[in-house]
């Protein structure tokens, strides 16, 4: 790093030169005028997958970067020994120590092993070891971990989109993207190590994504399938589903001491779903976990429920099996996850209703709330969504139905009143 100091008015200010560095930028945006105009998204900028002005797609270049930083100083001995003091900090801090590491050794024998001291599911780092092992580490791996460059990555990405994968076919978008999140998360932490200096995946343009395009029924297509499965063991299932907007994991995981029927009240405490076919259940995270009011059809529906699993008990005997879910088989053993969404497919296909997927219970719940009047924080609560910027992003697709509500009941207030 370099730099150099520079007056302007009656105060000094200290420009730090970085060199060339990858960025990114909007064409459309650099051909117009204009203050702001074309401005570059450098490497430690926050990652973004279209222009955040007009929403262009973005193009990566490299450009010589300087930093002005914000003190101001009224001597030039004062900036000048800021420069001198910034210079020693990157020279004792940005020096890494040349070592021969690959990426492939780094990332298989270093990386993935410590993502099992962070809170992370053992799914996600399934999913993380197999970015890894399908894709990364097949056209990157011998490459020196210190010598990897974006022009590396870019190269993978290159690869990916024109490379049949194991599984045979084009990796598709999302998978392609989130192989480079994979990626990038590996060398930020390599970063943190002292391993290497920079990021190499950083500003690296990741393929863009097309949101599937939400499918949901409305409320009368939603009645016709209840009333149709209502004497169905699964119909609590699909009741509740579609009552309360939750996760199928969560449903199935709900266990007999979460409920409090008397008052209206479900808890959410667990999950059960799946890692590859097997089953996982736990815990939800302590920011996840909820309280949720239901509906009194809904408490008839899960008393009816009870009942059963006591009616099943006795006609099991000894061989019943005690778990305390709320939604089992008739043994009492829980509900797979693939089984129940495997059973709900073919219940919708001999209904006459439109074909969705048991998740879209949790899409239509949302929707119908949202279009009767339903507050979104209070869909963002019940759906379990971390922020309510979640919520409206999912369900853009109400909100112009909001809007004109809003505008018609806004209008009535104020055209009826008297004054």
């Amino acid at each position: 790093m370099t730099g150099h100091v520079r007056k302007r008015g009656n105060v000094w200010e200290v420009v730090l030169e970085l060199g060339t560095q990858t960025a990114q930028r909007c064409p459309s945006c650099a051909a117009k005028r204009g203050r702001g105009a074309g401005r570059l998204l450098w490497a430690d900028d926050e990652q973004r997958d279209a222009c955040p002005v007009c929403g262009g797609d973005l193009e990566d270049v490299e450009r010589r970067r300087q930093i002005v930083l914000p003190d101001r100083f009224r001597l030039k001995t004062e900036a000048d020994a800021r420069l001198t003091a910034e210079k020693q900090a990157d020279a004792l801090g940005g020096f890494v120590e040349p070592s021969k590491l690959s990426l492939g050794a780094y990332i298989n024998d270093e990386w993935l092993p410590s993502l099992a001291g962070e809170e992370l599911t053992a799914g996600t780092i399934r999913v993380y070891a197999t970015h890894v092992r399908e894709r990364i580490v097949p056209v990157l791996g011998t490459v020196p971990l210190q010598k990897l460059s974006s022009r590396d990555v870019k190269r993978l990405r290159t690869h990916m989109a024109t490379h049949e994968g194991t599984r045979g076919g084009i990796p598709s978008a999302q998978t392609r993207k989130q192989t480079l999140v994979t990626l990038h998360k590996a060398l930020g932490a390599a970063v943190r190590d002292g391993l290497v200096s920079t990021n190499a995946a950083h500003g690296v343009k990741r393929p863009r994504v097309h949101k599937r395009e939400m499918q949901t029924w409305s409320a009368g297509q939603l009645h016709t399938f209840l009333e149709i499965t209502k004497d169905t063991r699964l119909y609590p299932v699909w009741r509740f589903l579609a009552q309360t907007g939750l996760r199928r994991g969560e449903a199935l995981g709900l266990m007999l001491d979460s409920l409090d029927l008397d008052a209206g009240k479900v808890m959410i405490r667990r999950q059960r779903k799946q890692d590859g076919y097997a089953v996982q259940e736990g815990p939800l995270k302590s920011d996840a976990r909820r309280s949720i009011s239901i509906d009194s059809g809904t408490v008839g529906t899960l008393r009816a429920q009870l009942q059963r699993q006591l009616d099943d008990a006795a006609q099991w005997g000894g061989a019943w099996q005690a778990t305390g879910h709320v939604f089992v088989r008739e043994d009492g053993a829980p509900w797979h996850p693939d089984r129940v969404s495997k059973l709900f497919e073919e219940a919708v296909k001999a209904a006459p209703v439109p074909r969705i997927r048991l998740h879209d219970l949790r899409h239509t719940w949302a929707t119908l709330a949202l279009r009767a009047g339903v507050h979104p924080k209070v869909v963002q609560e019940r759906l379990g969504h971390k922020n309510i910027s979640i919520t409206m992003d999912l369900y853009s697709h109400v909100m112009p139905d909001m809007q004109e509500s809003a505008a018609e009941l806004v209008a009535s207030i104020v055209d009826g009143s008297e004054g």
